[in-house]
Formats: C-alpha cells, structure tokens, sequence
C-alpha cells in the first residue's frame, strides 16, 4: 500500500470533524459524562419557546456501566516473562505508569470501542507509549482480507484555522501542518524501524464499530426522560388538562400537544384544569424495569438494587453465579482487548532488541477481582475423608507442587527454629 500524498492527508484532516465515526465518539463522550444529548436538545427547544419547567435530570447510568465493568477487566492487569527479561520488562512497565495506562485504555476502548496508543523512544532511547484522543487520530488500514493499521493520522487543532498533523508509519513519521488552507511539512519526515506501525488501536467489539454498551442507550433515554418528567411535574399541577373556553390564538395551535389543552369547552367562559394524576407507583415500577433491562444488556451486575443486585451478607456461590454473565461477557471483551496490549509488548521488544537487551515472550494475565467461596469450599473438603491431600488442594484451586514445596519449607524453617529454642532452654 503507497503512503499518503499530501492532498489526501489534507482531506482527511478536513473531513475528520464532520465524519460519522467522530461524531459517534463525541456522542458517547457526552453519555459518559451524564450530559445525555437528546434530552439536552429537548428542554433547550423547549426553553426557546418558553415552555417551562425545564428541569434536567440526566442519569450517569452510561458512566456507571463502563466504570463497573472497567474496574473489573482493567484494574489488575499482569505481565509474566522469563527470568532475563523481567527486570527489564518491569522497569519499562514502571517508568510507563502502566497501571493507569491500562484502565484509560480500557475505559476508552469500553465507552467508544476505541482507545489509542502511541509507542515511541525517548532520548535515551527507552519505550515509551502514551494514551492518544481517540477523537484524534484516523487509522489507515490496508485493503487486504484481512485488514491490517497501515499507518495514522493524528491531527491536533491549535485555533485559528491551524492544525498539526503528524502521519505515521512503520518506518517513518511524517510533520505537516495546515494554515490558510494551505499544508506544508513543519520539519523533516523522520526514520523508524519498526515492523508494524507503532499506533495501537484498542478495541472492545467482536463485530460491529458500536462499543459494546451502546445498546443500553435508548434504555437511558427513557430513564433520564422519565426523571425528568417527573421532576418538571412537580411544578406542574401534575399533569394537568388545561380546558379553554374561548378559542386560541392560531400561532398558539402548534404546540397544543405542549398544553395538553381542550379547545371550544364552553363553561361560562371560565377556564378550569382538570387533573389525571399518575400512579407514583407505576413510575416507580417503570424505573425499576428500564434500570434492570440497562443492567440486563449490559451484562453488568447491579451492585445497588436490593432485589436484583448484591446487597447484605451473601455467600461466596451466590456471588458467583450472579456474576456469571458479567465473567462470560468480560471474557468477550478482553479476547478484543488483547490484540493491543501484545502488539504493545511486541512493539517495546523491538525496541529493547535493537538497544542490545534480551527479550523473551511475555504472558498478559487479567486478574479479576472475583468473588470467592474458598471458605464453603474448604469446609466441605475438610469434611470429605475419602479425599488425598492433592485432591483438596488442586480443588481449592491451587498448586499442589508448589503448595508442598511451600509447606515443606515451612516445616524446615519450624524444625530450625524449635532447635534454636531448645538449645537456649538446655
């Protein structure tokens, strides 16, 4: 595949703000700080024209979910390599603030089923990689079968009609910028050595470009609009039926459905309001139902609600097969995940070979923060008899190798000791 020519890194950079796929990523930014666009655009319209009340109770429901399952995937995740290469590996994942960068990634890959990496060197010539604005960068991939990032854009506005562009590739980095109209190159195309292009787009969707909670979005709507509601109709006499006796001005008969009004009732030409008020029992039947279908599409648990969710003292099985589908769903995403976080490792250790530093293959471990029924389990075990002492440990979920080295080196450390104290009482 030929690399860009100028006119065409020029074009993207023009049409990137008003493509669909940053717009998507606008939207869902805006969910995930509980701003809820349409509801917004509906009280703003209805504010213009006077209509009032015009409470806005967005929920951060959107925020919840993603922060949830985040926290659940992201929050621990371990690097495993061999003997020559791990106090290396750990340096760099150190230096890097990796532990952070992880959960950004994750988050960002969870809101908008993207996030983006850049790796580079510093000026001793060590790995570096930092977290992009996916609202920044325009990944170019081939047109192969089986597409593979070519290279990116990444375009950074500075006002004015100016934009940075930096284009890069596996073996080179390209620095234009737009002023007027016009691009130019603000200083010489630098060389890379890299084997693959050294932008890393972390995903979270199977199939499809939509990120894996977007279809709790209309659930939201519908939540957000009903709290809305029914914090405006407490200013509102409650929904009120307005009777008129006289007739209405015509501009007015456009936003009758507003009024909830009844033209031509003649009662001695007084008006008068007749109220239907709705159950408080309902709306609270409707926001339970629309808060467990969002938790249900989500594959999240509901961590708050006492008749779906965990709440009080529950035991450690109970836990763990509410959490079922979340584990089954995470297991989904981190599958998707992955592919960035080894092309990152592949990346550092191309990096570390040309330096002179031995590398060796890392193993990438999520380590869940589950829930556990340990205690039931080893209860139960110690009661069963008919059991070898392997048997139990393996079903505790453990090593028994590595268990009985470690006991026998426990029953060394007493022997000593109990000799030690021996000698001092003789």
């Amino acid at each position: 595949m030929d690399k860009l020519t100028t006119d065409e890194i020029k074009k993207l950079a023009d049409n990137w703000a008003s493509s669909e796929a940053y717009r998507k990523i606008d939207v869902y930014t805006q969910y995930y700080q509980a701003e809820n666009p349409p509801l917004a655009e509906k009280v703003k319209s209805r504010k213009y024209r006077g209509k009032t009340p015009n409470n806005f109770v967005p929920t951060a429901y959107y925020t919840s979910i993603v922060d949830s399952m985040a926290g659940y995937l992201f929050n621990d995740v371990q690097y495993q390599t061999g003997e020559n290469y791990q106090d290396r590996l750990k340096e760099v994942i150190k230096k890097n603030k990796t532990a952070v960068k992880d959960m950004k990634a994750g988050v960002q890959a969870l809101a908008y089923n993207k996030a983006v990496e850049l790796v580079y060197t510093d000026e001793q010539a060590n790995p570096v990689y930092s977290n992009l604005s996916p609202k920044s960068v325009i990944p170019i991939y081939t047109d192969d079968i089986d597409a593979e990032l070519f290279g990116a854009v990444w375009v950074r506005s500075k006002g004015e009609g100016r934009q940075l562009i930096d284009v890069i590739y596996a073996d080179e980095w390209q620095y234009y910028k737009i002023e007027s109209g016009n691009i130019s190159e603000r200083e010489e195309a630098k060389e890379l050595f890299f084997s693959q292009c050294p932008v890393i787009i972390y995903n979270t969707q199977i199939i499809g470009e939509k990120p894996p909670f977007h279809q709790i979005i209309p659930y939201i709507d519908a939540l957000d609009w009903l709290i809305t509601g029914n914090s405006n109709e407490i200013e509102r006499l409650v929904d009120a039926l307005l009777v008129l006796g006289t007739m209405v001005k015509p501009e007015d008969l456009d936003h009758m459905d507003e009024w909830k009004a009844l033209q031509g009732m003649k009662s001695d030409m007084r008006a008068e309001y007749l109220t239907k008020d709705m159950s408080p029992q309902f709306r609270e039947y409707v926001s339970k139902l629309l808060i467990q279908e969002i938790h249900k599409h989500a594959h999240v648990v509901d961590w708050y609600n006492p008749d779906t969710g965990i709440s009080g003292a529950t035991s450690g099985k109970a836990l763990l097969t509410r959490m079922f589908d979340m584990d089954m769903y995470s297991n989904r995403i981190e599958k998707v995940f992955r592919d960035g976080i080894e092309k990152r490792l592949e990346l550092i250790g191309e990096i570390e070979s040309k330096m002179g530093h031995t590398v060796e293959p890392v193993d990438v471990f999520f380590a869940r923060n589950t829930m556990t029924d340990l205690e039931e389990k080893i209860r139960a075990l110690n009661e069963a008899t008919f059991l070898s002492m392997q048997t139990k440990i393996e079903e505790s979920g453990f090593d028994y190798e590595m268990e009985k080295e470690r006991l026998d080196a426990e029953s060394s450390e007493r022997a000593e000791l109990y000799g030690v104290l021996d000698s001092d009482l003789s």
